[in-house]
């Protein structure tokens, strides 16, 4: 698409905003009649350079022409459509409001050298009010830690694992220090084994601890006061559908058969994740919140770090099509709900 380098409109628009239930808010503004007549200028460029008009080249029809052919009604709509697409994200700054999906959008003024009228009606992210997250977070994280240590059987099992990785025309190969040196850098059995320990030990700490951090959130999202809007749950859902879809994709499944393998629809999978979505959502606005509360933030050396570690978990062959903004979104909240868990892990020590 032909992009335009038109002056950009500063102006600073008398607005009111009105909180509505349901977690939505109502904008109701006007555009100053000057700052419209901008944004006129700039439909009539854009559409003067896309009508076919015999006897005229595009780029080169005269303004009158333009309107008397299309009318003045389209090109009022595409001077508001200009008009608010400049509008809509200034106002959400200036005002601070943090809104959700896709706003509702209404002219209620629209005339050439006149102000323009409108009312936008957008979801916003709920008021969160916070429990003694602290004191949750204390109590979660100052239990004693679980005994972690590896039993031998969990070595063997390892070990027989392995062994049978490497089976050969029904064989397995002997399980001494031939072997282990063929797994790569272990010179002796003994290696291999002290190896095998060591990783089953550090996946039991990274067990515990997500354990405990689905615990401590869990229980500082039950006592945290929130009216989830139903907007917010049904795009946890699509998250999860997405989510779902990705993982059998990866796995080389197609949706189709493992809908027909557990016989059931994708509405059905809506239906009975319904509770789920909403726990999830809870989580995530429990710890966005605290977030806020700690002042805790991204750097972008951490960001960039934690963009290129999640590219390298995806197939070399799949990284043209990676959507970056959606990368380092990801990136960003992975990050940001680290430092957020480490504060709170924090909290056992004081």
């Amino acid at each position: 698409m032909k992009k335009y380098l038109f002056p950009r409109i500063v102006t600073k628009m008398q607005v009111e905003i009105k909180n509505l239930p349901g977690s939505e808010v109502e904008i109701s503004g006007e555009r100053d009649a000057d700052t419209f007549e901008h944004f006129w200028a700039m439909a009539v460029k854009e559409l003067g350079d896309k009508a076919d008009i015999p006897g005229f080249r595009p780029g080169k029809i005269p303004e009158r022409i333009l309107v008397e052919k299309i009318g003045e009604g389209a090109v009022l709509e595409e001077a508001a459509s200009h008009a608010l697409e400049d509008a809509y994200p200034k106002i959400l700054e200036e005002e601070k409001i943090e809104a959700i999906g896709r706003p509702n959008i209404v002219i209620t003024k629209l005339a050439r050298k006149n102000p323009l009228g409108f009312k936008i009606k957008t979801p916003v992210l709920p008021p969160v009010s916070l429990p003694d997250y602290k004191g949750i977070a204390k109590k979660v994280f100052g239990k004693p830690e679980e005994d972690l240590e590896v039993e031998d059987k969990e070595i063997t099992q390892a070990l027989e694992y392995l062994q049978k990785s490497r089976e050969q025309n029904g064989e397995l190969p002997e399980l001494g220090d031939e072997f282990a040196r063929t797994l790569g850098k272990f010179e002796t059995l003994d290696a291999l084994t002290q190896n095998v320990r060591e990783s089953l030990t550090l996946e039991k700490k990274l067990k515990a601890r997500e354990k405990r951090r689905s615990e401590a959130i869990d229980a500082i999202a039950r006592e945290m006061v929130v009216d989830a809007p139903a907007i917010l749950i049904d795009a946890e859902r699509e998250k999860m559908i997405g989510e779902l879809k990705g993982n059998l994709a990866a796995a080389g499944l197609e949706w189709a058969h493992y809908l027909d393998h557990i016989k059931k629809t994708e509405d059905d999978l809506r239906a009975e994740w319904k509770e789920e979505a909403e726990k999830r959502l809870r989580y995530g606005l429990a710890l966005r919140a605290i977030g806020l509360e700690e002042h805790i933030s991204v750097d972008r050396e951490e960001l960039e770090r934690e963009m290129e570690y999640l590219a390298s978990r995806i197939p070399e062959k799949e990284r043209p099509q990676l959507d970056p903004v959606r990368l380092e979104d990801y990136a960003y909240s992975i990050a940001r709900n680290e430092k957020i868990f480490r504060t709170l892990e924090d909290q056992a020590e004081k």
